[in-house]
């Protein structure tokens, strides 16, 4: 399936990454020159929602900002419909959020399993901070933006010819999928365990919030576009919480998702892309 991707006439673009809160984060600006100033604005929100998200940590914020960053992340995640094209990114393009590598997930998760300290915050957090930061920046950049946060893809802004290009990798050392977008968010959740004690299932036990009660994960990952980073993020979860049931939900959704199995079969639904 090929859907043409309505994006601006910028072919370079240039990157940063750095670590936030135990995991990557990635800024990528369609304007060379600015740089610079996008990350100095990416990292100086970046802080202010550290101060608002952790109230208990004694540092000083200013109110009206932080009254602003709090409402925003207070909001209830309505799920909107994916508007923008998604498509195959082509062979060779340059990539813009790679997918980790087998030794980076060993070491995130060598740092999440740390007794009494954990520094990521949950995954809608990650998903509002992305959206957010990649708005602010591309609004006084004035240029196309993306911004990732762990596996949560937030972009704003015109996208560089040929679309904002996204490496998917379902386990560490399988084959990836690229692909590429104009806009809005994507979100990926996995229930795999990395670097496993002997003995133990693969894949990480899902709690049902409504009734605490524990289900074995029907899916091994899934990946979901959306308007915004915030909407793919609670549309991972609540297809994870579904089980087979989210084939369903996600298609009435109007949402393009990929879902893997915990047999490693894939399904595509709405939009998603296939494979060229």
């Amino acid at each position: 399936m090929s859907i043409s991707l309505h994006t601006g006439t910028c072919i370079a673009t240039v990157s940063s990454e750095w670590t936030v809160w135990d995991t990557r984060c990635r800024l990528v600006v369609t304007d060379p020159w600015a740089m610079h100033k996008a990350r100095f604005v990416l990292e100086e929100q970046l802080t202010l929602i550290d101060r608002v998200a952790h109230p208990d940590r004694r540092r000083s914020v200013s109110s009206t900002a932080g009254d602003r960053v709090a409402e925003l992340l207070g909001r209830t995640v309505a799920l909107r419909p994916f508007p923008y094209g998604i498509a195959p990114a082509d062979d060779g393009a340059d990539v813009h959020q790679p997918a980790p590598e087998p030794w980076q997930l060993v070491l995130d998760a060598a740092a999440h399993g740390r007794e009494d300290l954990r520094l990521e915050p949950a995954a809608s957090l990650r998903a509002w901070t992305a959206q957010l930061c990649a708005e602010l920046v591309a609004e006084v950049m004035s240029c196309g933006v993306l911004v990732a946060i762990g596996s949560e893809v937030a972009t704003s802004g015109l996208a560089p010819m040929g679309g904002w290009r996204v490496e998917l990798r379902d386990t560490p050392g399988a084959g990836s999928t690229v692909v590429a977008m104009d806009g809005g968010g994507i979100s990926r959740l996995s229930t795999v365990r990395v670097g496993q004690q002997r003995g133990r299932s693969p894949l990480h036990p899902v709690v049902v919030p409504a009734t605490g009660r524990t289900v074995a994960p029907a899916w091994r990952s899934v990946t979901v576009a959306a308007a915004d980073t915030p909407s793919a993020s609670a549309a991972c979860a609540g297809a994870v919480l579904r089980g087979t049931g989210a084939l369903a939900w996600l298609a009435e959704q109007g949402l393009p998702a990929m879902l893997v199995g915990t047999d490693g079969t894939q399904h595509l639904i709405g939009r998603w892309p296939v494979a060229a």
